[in-house]
């Protein structure tokens, strides 16, 4: 079977398509400002700027997270696993940690973000 000059077009358009995708998904490298953290219990909100340690509390005890540098990561969580500790630093807008265990979710934002979606309105 030989392929013909319309096939060679669908490749093309399919590889485009997959690329720009790639590019809107993977391609933001802004640094975040604050962290959001979702827990069992509440919603915290931490400025990157300020290096601390953070105790917050799960279902399974308590999940500690460092800020150093403007970067966050978790240093110790009552999981099995360890996961969320195996993740590392984060320091980029959009990325995020979570411990699922223990119900406590980080994600790094940018300060311009909304705090309210059309959803909610």
């Amino acid at each position: 079977m030989q392929l013909k000059f319309f096939d060679y077009v669908a490749f093309a358009i399919a590889i485009v398509v997959v690329g720009v995708f790639v590019v809107l998904a993977y391609g933001s490298t802004e640094a975040g400002s604050r962290i959001r953290i979702q827990a069992a219990d509440r919603d915290y909100m931490y400025e990157l700027s300020t290096d601390r340690e953070i105790s917050i509390p799960g279902p399974l005890g308590d999940t500690e997270i460092e800020i150093r540098a403007g970067e966050v990561r978790v240093v110790y969580s009552p999981c099995r696993d360890d996961i969320c500790v195996a993740a590392g630093w984060v320091s980029q807008s959009g990325q995020w940690i979570a411990c699922l265990p223990n119900r406590v979710f980080i994600r790094v934002e940018h300060a311009e973000e909304a705090d309210v979606d059309a959803q909610t309105f």
